[in-house]
């Protein structure tokens, strides 16, 4: 197809009207990182020797909206551009801000309007929410992974923290499991939310650890909370 030559005046007045219409200035967007993309697959491709091979699909948020971005590959699967790089870390970062904000006890609607004072855009409830569903599958993820048969020293202790349910804010009590492996590294075993701290909880979440994989320990070390003795 042959080449048009636009002048810098046509051009303007193109992206003008686009950005006028709703959600023009999303389309311009994806367009401008969807190009940033390609150009940078040419660079790849002339210095790793390897073809274009198509595109991939990529979701990911752009001034508070989920952008649908078509993602250029290479044939031999290793080219990643770096604009989803910087695109993944701010979505990180969001995360995290909200997370916090969350936990310090913030409605996600104060979340929202938080993210409008620092992103110059508010997010409604539900991109909020859906930022959390992101970190609730990692925490899942991470209760949920396999380890050590054998762990010398097991620490263990529960810390009340400040935490919302729907219209109020309580102390609950969060577990703690730290394990000493056997070359003096540590490793955080799990953090479980119970509302009080019990010994009959503690018996879960032994049971839990045991499912996940933990055979022995020489010693675990506590408080006085009573009756832990017999949970261990």
């Amino acid at each position: 197809m042959k080449n048009l030559n636009f002048t810098q005046e046509q051009i303007n007045e193109i992206l003008v009207e686009i950005s006028g219409k709703k959600d023009g200035l999303d389309l311009l967007l994806k367009h401008a990182l969807e190009a940033m993309m390609r150009g940078e697959r040419e660079e790849y491709k002339a210095l790793a020797q390897d073809m274009s091979n198509g595109y991939r699909p990529r979701r990911t948020y752009g001034r508070g909206k989920m952008l649908e971005l078509r993602v250029p590959r290479t044939r031999n699967g290793s080219f990643y551009p770096l604009i989803l790089g910087l695109l993944r870390d701010q979505e990180e970062e969001a995360r995290k801000i909200a997370f916090t904000l969350y936990g310090a006890g913030m409605t996600t609607e104060q979340v929202g309007e938080v993210f409008g004072n620092l992103y110059g855009k508010e997010y409604s409830t539900s991109q909020v929410s859906r930022m959390f569903d992101y970190a609730r599958k990692d925490v899942a993820e991470w209760l949920k992974r396999p380890l050590e048969s054998y762990y010398p020293i097991l620490f263990i202790d529960a810390t009340f923290i400040s935490t919302r349910r729907e219209d109020h804010v309580s102390k609950e009590a969060y577990y703690t499991i730290l394990g000493v492996r056997a070359d003096r590294t540590r490793e955080v075993l799990a953090i479980v939310n119970f509302p009080t701290e019990s010994a009959s909880a503690w018996v879960d979440i032994f049971v839990e650890l045991r499912n996940r994989g933990v055979e022995s320990t020489n010693l675990l070390v506590s408080d006085s909370l009573a009756a832990i003795e017999n949970s261990v």
